[in-house]
């Protein structure tokens, strides 16, 4: 098997690990975006857990991807966040919800632990 060798300089490494943040952030926005689209037009009822399954997309994830897609704007200050993050924040009231998509529009980013102790 080939693999392709990684690079020793450290910024070069980080500038790859942002960029692959990005996309997942940005990976898991438009997995949910397609997940509703499926399941409010193509699916009969009782179809949908089925056909995602075979797709190798688990329950949580899934329904995770879908309500980070339903309530959440796709936009770039968003993506470096993972799954667990978005969907905390997604899963907010409202205020709450626009308090913290402000802080990272400001560019501070809300630790997954902090988002869990606003929503309790």
């Amino acid at each position: 098997m080939n693999e392709i060798a990684l690079s020793n300089n450290l910024a070069q490494i980080e500038l790859e690990i942002n960029h692959h943040k990005q996309i997942a952030g940005q990976s898991i926005w438009e997995i949910g975006r397609r997940l509703n689209h499926v399941k409010e037009h193509d699916l009969a009822h009782g179809e949908f857990r089925g056909w995602h399954e075979r797709l190798g997309l688990d329950k949580d994830f899934a329904y995770k991807s879908m309500k980070i897609a339903k309530e959440l704007p796709n936009v770039e200050t968003l993506r470096h966040l993972g799954t667990t993050a978005l969907h905390l924040i997604a899963t907010l009231p409202d205020e709450e919800k626009a308090e913290q998509l402000d802080r990272i529009e400001q560019g501070d980013s809300p630790t997954v632990r902090e988002l869990q102790e606003l929503r309790k």
